[in-house]
């Protein structure tokens, strides 16, 4: 379909046909999210964070950080065609919102001066510990939920806009990430880390609700179904209508291969 057609033509087609346009949403927003909530920050400044808040080795503790990711990675390869993609966001996402914000309290109760240093004295504590904890499990949580689902997103998208609009969702994975990178020292500073944490915690909080009413599950259907599904607004009704179906087909099948095999 897109033979001769120039790349301008292809881009086009990602705004002006209304499924496409859909598509591109629920696939660049998930992605925009996965990257805002907070994750790189914490990769990128994980020794400041933990200098932050007292360990003695950040540098150590921050590869705690890094191996947990690495694990959950494994985790979410293991459950993502088993589960879903929309069934595992909506039942991790929720608890990275969570853990952000217990990470956020904690840091309230962190003695920091406003230059990100630890007051002369003093030590990080119980407080510290619990960001320790509160950041692994917001790692385990996104890395075997959003932060590698995010990017199988493209198979929403139509073949013939299926090349071009995986470059967005890269250009969106990247855009955010400089933005996130580029704030998070100032805005740790100007809103304080509980600020920042909070702010992180909201992201992934409405990230759920984005999930919960824009992105269907595509669990295990063909292209063509796919394709349909954004022809009904987000399509999360129809796409559960469509796995419905299929199972009831796949049943059927089961039941009339058994009856076949009884009567032989």
């Amino acid at each position: 379909m897109v033979a001769g057609k120039s790349q301008w033509w292809v881009l086009k087609q990602l705004y002006v046909v209304p499924a496409n346009f859909r598509a591109l949403v629920a696939v660049c927003g998930l992605m925009a999210i996965s990257q805002l909530g907070g994750f790189n920050s914490l990769m990128y400044y994980s020794s400041t964070l933990f200098a932050l808040v007292g360990f003695s080795n950040p540098v150590a503790v921050g590869t705690v950080i890094a191996g947990t990711n690495f694990f959950f990675t494994w985790v979410n390869l293991m459950l993502v065609d088993r589960i879903g993609r929309r069934r595992i966001l909506l039942c991790t996402m929720q608890f990275m919102g969570l853990f952000l914000a217990i990470a956020a309290v904690a840091f309230h109760w962190t003695p920091v001066n406003h230059d990100l240093s630890l007051k002369e004295g003093t030590k990080g504590g119980d407080p510290a510990i619990v960001v320790l904890v509160s950041m692994v499990c917001y790692v385990g949580f996104y890395s075997s939920g959003m932060g590698k689902t995010a990017w199988l997103s493209s198979e929403f998208y139509p073949m013939e806009v299926c090349a071009m609009g995986t470059m967005m969702l890269t250009m969106t994975c990247w855009g955010s990430n400089v933005i996130v990178a580029s704030t998070f020292l100032t805005q740790m500073e100007n809103t304080t880390p509980s600020g920042a944490f909070g702010f992180y915690a909201a992201i992934c909080i409405l990230g759920w609700v984005s999930v919960y009413f824009c992105y269907p599950e595509v669990k295990g259907m063909p292209l063509e179904d796919i394709r349909e599904i954004f022809n009904h607004g987000f399509g999360v009704k129809y796409a559960r209508q469509l796995q419905k179906q299929a199972k009831l087909k796949g049943k059927t099948a089961r039941n009339g291969s058994f009856g076949e095999k009884a009567s032989l």
